[in-house]
C-alpha cells in the first residue's frame, strides 16, 4: 500500500432534515493511495453517507474533502460531476444494469453519454474489462440470464471501463450468497493490487478482514480504527 494520501476527510458534517442528530458528525479520514480500506458499523451508523460523501454523490454540510490536496466539496458541480466520471466509480448492492442490454452494451454505457454509436476503441476496452473480471465469453448475455455474482461482475466492469482510480463500494455483496460474496471481494482484491483505490462499506465482518484497513463507525462518529 502506498501511504501517500489520496482522500482527506476534514470536519465532515451531515445532517438530514428532521434527523435528531447528524449522520455524520465533525469527522477526520486519511485514505492512502492504493489502500483498500472497509467502512463498517451498524445500521443507521453513517457509513453510507460517508462514502456518498467521499464519492461526491453527496455534498457534505460543512468540512472539506480533499483529493490530491484539492478541496472537491468546493469545486462547481461541473467538475464534481467530471471527477466521478473519469476519476471516481461507484458500485452498489443492487447491480442498476439495464435489463434489455447484453453485458457488453452495459458496460459501454458510461463511453456514450447520450445516443451515438460506440467506437471500436471503446467496444474493445469493455470487452477487456469484461474479460479483466472474469466475463469473457458473457459479452452477448443479458442480465436475466445472468447469475447475482456475474450481474455484480458486469457493474464493476461498467464502473471501472473509463480507467477510474478509486472504487467506491457501497455493499457490494449485499445482495449476494456467501460464495459468490467472496468471490466479488477477490475481485476487488485482486483489481486493489493493481493499483486502484477501494473504499468499500460492509456489514460482513468476515469480508472487511480482507481489507488493508478497517473504519468502525457508531452515531456518525469514527469509533475504531484498525
Amino acid at each position: 500500500m502506498n501511504e501517500k494520501n489520496l482522500l482527506q476527510a476534514r470536519g465532515i458534517v451531515k445532517r438530514y432534515p428532521g434527523a435528531e442528530r447528524p449522520a455524520v458528525d465533525h469527522l477526520d479520514l486519511d485514505i492512502g493511495a492504493g489502500e483498500f480500506l472497509s467502512i463498517a458499523g451498524p445500521s443507521g451508523s453513517g457509513k453510507t453517507t460517508l462514502l456518498h460523501i467521499l464519492s461526491s454523490l453527496i455534498q457534505a454540510d460543512a468540512g472539506q474533502i480533499l483529493f490530491q490536496g484539492q478541496d472537491i466539496c468546493a469545486a462547481p458541480e461541473a467538475v464534481r460531476n467530471r471527477l466521478r466520471g473519469l476519476v471516481f466509480a461507484v458500485v452498489f448492492q443492487q447491480h442498476h444494469l439495464l435489463p434489455y442490454l447484453s453485458a457488453l452494451e452495459n458496460v459501454l454505457l458510461p463511453f456514450l453519454g447520450g445516443i451515438k454509436p460506440a467506437r471500436a476503441a471503446d467496444i474493445a476496452t469493455a470487452q477487456a474489462m469484461l474479460s479483466r473480471v472474469g466475463l469473457a465469453g458473457k459479452e452477448n448475455s443479458r442480465p436475466g440470464q445472468m447469475s447475482g455474482g456475474e450481474q455484480q461482475r458486469v457493474a464493476i466492469a461498467r464502473a471501472l471501463v473509463r480507467g477510474a482510480q478509486v472504487l467506491f463500494a457501497d455493499e457490494p455483496t449485499g445482495s449476494l450468497d456467501s460464495v459468490n460474496g467472496a468471490a466479488i471481494i477477490q475481485l476487488l482484491r485482486e483489481l486493489n493490487s493493481e493499483g486502484l483505490t477501494v473504499v468499500m462499506v460492509t456489514h460482513n465482518d468476515e469480508f472487511a478482514a480482507q481489507s488493508d484497513r478497517i473504519v468502525r463507525m457508531a452515531d456518525g462518529a469514527i469509533q475504531t480504527l484498525s
